[in-house]
């Protein structure tokens, strides 16, 4: 039941995906990765309350390690007054770097693993939780989707005790 706004600057594909639930998604187009369109966004949305801000960019977008690595705190940042109102937690997903990833990789990695900590230090004291999800390096370790879906929820707060500045590695089933 929950109502969602989806944001990514792929208008047609926004579009497409509202369209599986037209009641309840919200398409709008923008470059999570513009800092200056997400302080607008921050603006307007000002103290809308927010449950949930959940980061994708790492994954859509794995080519534009600098503005993610800006964006992420970016976009938190401009969304705080939103998700303290609505006692909202933050969730980023990202995939590990496979085996033979190069240095900027390793490094993007490493940046987006200490990123949920070092946002809680700072919103923490607001009401806020951050959180990370990393997921398995290649697609052929995929996660169950319900593993997928708790582990998300578990890390929002949803069902149960609210964490704030964890990462949790998914790891593939191994049968």
């Amino acid at each position: 039941g929950a109502r969602v706004v989806l944001v990514d600057r792929d208008e047609a594909r926004i579009i497409e995906i509202a369209t599986l639930a037209r009641d309840r998604i919200e398409p709008l187009a923008l470059d999570p990765l513009r800092p200056d369109l997400c302080r607008r966004l921050g603006e307007i949305w000002a103290d809308e309350p927010l449950a949930a801000l959940i980061h994708l960019q790492p994954l859509r977008h794995p080519e534009r390690i600098g503005a993610t690595l800006t964006a992420i705190p970016a976009l938190t940042r401009d969304l705080a007054g939103a998700l303290r109102a609505g006692q909202g937690s933050v969730l980023t997903l990202f995939s590990a770097p496979n085996a033979l990833a190069g240095v900027d990789r390793q490094l993007f990695d490493r940046a987006l693993s200490a990123m949920p900590e070092t946002l809680q230090g700072k919103l923490g004291a607001r009401g806020i939780r951050v959180n990370g999800l990393r997921l398995p390096a290649s697609r052929c370790e995929s996660v169950p989707e319900q593993d997928l879906t708790a582990a998300a929820l578990f890390l929002c707060g949803v069902r149960g005790r609210a964490v704030g500045g964890a990462l949790l590695p998914l790891r593939a089933r191994c049968d």
